[in-house]
C-alpha cells in the first residue's frame, strides 16, 4: 500500500476545495439559503464540478500507476476488490470531503444542518463522486496515464456540461448539478431528482468497475474467452440499465426539481386579512402584521378585500372569486421588500391573468404603472418611504385622481380591457 503522501488526490484536495469555495461565494446568493435547507443542500450541487473532476483525475492517476507497476505477486496475492478499494478510497475520500464541506457551509445558515432527509441528497452527491472515480479508474486500466488522465478530465467535464444544458430535461438529473434550481421559500425539493442521481450513479459505478476488472492482462490468461465476454456484457449491461433506470425516474420532471408546498404547510395568523406563511418564510421573524397592514392600506382604497393573504405558489387564485390574495415572500426580505411584495400582489394577480391578444403590450404597460403606484403608495403609507417614480408617471393627477385611475385600471385589466395610460407615462 502506498503512503498517503504519494496519493495525488490528497494533495490536490486543498486546491480543489479552495477553488470550490471561491466559486461558491462568487455565484451563490447566501440569502437564498436562510432557513431553507432544501435550497442550501441543492445549492451545493454546483460544486460537483470540482469534486467529480478531482475524483476522475485522481482515480485515473492511481489506476494508470497501478497498471504500469503491478507485478505477479500482487495479482496472485490480492483480489480485485481489495486492489480497487486500496486505489479508490483516497480519491473518493478527498472528493467527498470537498462536497461535504460545501454542504455544511451552506446548511449552517439554513438552521437545518441535522435534518435527516436533506442528507439523502448528500448520499446522491457521494454516489456521483463514486461514479466519476470508477470512470477514472476504468480509463487508467485501459489506457496509459498520459492518455487516461487528460481524457478523464475532459470526459467528466463534458458529461457534467452536457447533462446540465441538454434540451431534454430528464437528462439533467443524471449528473445532479441541476438540483441547483431548488428552491424558493414556498417550494420543496422533488426527491425524484435525488433518486435519479442515486440510482443512476450506483448502477453505472458497478458497470465501470466491472469493465475495469476485465482489463487485468494476467487474469485474462487464466479465464476463458467466454468468461471474459461475460464480464464485458455485465459491465455494459449495468451502464445501459443505469441510463434506462435514471431516465425513467426523472422522466416526469421538468427543468426545475421542485414541488410547491401544500396549503397545510402554511400557518395563518391575524385577521383582516389572515396572513399565511410557512416555516421557512418565518425564519427571519414573523412579519405577518406588516403584510396585513400593506394589503389593508390598498383594500381600504377600494381594491378587493382579501380574507387571506398567502405566500403559497398559486397563480390561479383570484382574490375577487376566492378571497385569497397570493404574494411572494422570502425570509431574507427587508421590511420595505415585504411591503413592496404585499402591495404588488394585486398588480401581480392581473399580470397572471392578462389576456393573450393583440393588446398585450398596452395591458402590460398599464400593469407596470399600476404596480409602481400601488407599491409606492403602500411604502409611503406604511413605512413613510417616499418614492418618486410613480409621482413622475402620474404627475398630472391629484392624489384622488391617481387612486381612481389605479382602481379603474385594476378592474379593466381584470376584465381583459385596455386601460388608458395616465399622461406623462410612456
Amino acid at each position: 500500500m502506498l503512503p498517503l503522501k504519494k496519493r495525488p488526490s490528497l494533495w490536490l484536495m486543498p486546491i480543489f476545495l479552495i477553488v470550490a469555495l471561491v466559486y461558491l461565494s462568487s455565484y451563490t446568493d447566501m440569502d437564498s439559503v436562510l432557513g431553507n435547507g432544501p435550497a442550501a443542500v441543492s445549492g451545493a450541487s454546483t460544486t460537483l464540478l470540482f469534486s467529480c473532476l478531482l475524483a476522475s483525475i485522481g482515480s485515473s492517476l492511481e489506476s494508470s500507476r497501478e497498471r504500469s507497476s503491478r507485478g505477479v505477486l500482487e495479482l496472485s496475492s490480492r483480489g480485485y476488490s481489495a486492489r480497487i478499494f486500496d486505489r479508490l478510497w483516497p480519491t473518493f475520500l478527498a472528493a467527498s470531503v470537498i462536497q461535504i464541506v460545501i454542504v455544511v457551509y451552506l446548511l449552517v445558515p439554513s438552521g437545518q444542518l441535522f435534518e435527516p432527509k436533506l442528507w439523502l441528497v448528500v448520499v446522491g452527491y457521494l454516489l456521483a463522486i463514486l461514479a466519476h472515480s470508477a470512470f477514472g479508474y476504468l480509463l487508467g486500466q485501459w489506457l496509459p496515464g498520459r492518455f487516461a488522465v487528460p481524457l478523464a478530465l475532459v470526459l467528466s467535464y463534458l458529461f457534467l456540461a452536457f447533462t446540465g444544458t441538454s434540451d431534454y430535461f430528464p437528462i439533467h438529473y443524471l449528473a445532479g448539478m441541476t438540483l441547483n434550481g431548488c428552491c424558493m421559500a414556498a417550494q420543496s425539493l422533488d426527491y425524484r431528482a435525488v433518486w435519479t442521481l442515486i440510482v443512476f450513479s450506483s448502477l453505472i459505478s458497478i458497470g465501470f468497475l466491472a469493465l475495469a476488472g476485465n482489463s487485468n492482462p494476467l487474469a485474462k490468461k487464466k479465464i476463458s474467452g467466454r468468461a471474459s465476454k461475460g464480464k464485458y456484457a455485465l459491465g455494459y449491461s449495468f451502464i445501459v440499465f443505469a441510463l434506462v433506470a435514471g431516465l425513467s425516474i426523472s422522466s416526469p420532471l421538468d427543468g426545475t426539481p421542485v414541488v410547491n408546498d401544500a396549503a397545510e404547510d402554511f400557518t395563518c395568523t391575524g385577521h383582516r386579512p389572515k396572513v399565511c406563511l410557512n416555516e421557512v418564510q418565518r425564519f427571519g421573524g414573523d412579519r405577518s402584521e406588516l403584510v396585513a397592514q400593506s394589503v389593508r392600506i390598498l383594500s381600504d382604497l377600494g381594491f378587493p378585500e382579501a380574507d387571506r393573504v398567502t405566500a403559497e405558489r398559486n397563480d390561479d387564485a383570484k382574490v375577487v372569486q376566492t378571497g385569497v390574495l397570493v404574494m411572494s415572500f422570502e425570509p431574507w426580505y427587508t421590511d420595505d421588500q415585504v411591503v413592496y411584495a404585499a402591495a404588488s400582489s394585486y398588480s401581480a394577480e392581473v399580470l397572471n391573468h392578462l389576456c393573450d391578444n393583440d393588446d398585450y403590450d398596452k395591458q402590460y404597460a398599464a400593469f407596470e404603472v399600476l404596480q409602481d403606484w400601488s407599491t409606492a403608495y403602500a411604502l409611503r403609507s406604511v413605512l413613510g418611504i417616499d418614492t418618486e417614480s410613480s409621482n413622475q408617471k402620474l404627475r398630472s393627477m391629484s392624489p384622488r385622481q391617481q387612486q381612481d385611475w389605479a382602481l379603474t385600471t385594476y378592474e379593466q385589466l381584470s376584465r381583459c380591457e385596455v386601460p388608458q395610460l395616465p399622461k406623462g407615462s410612456k
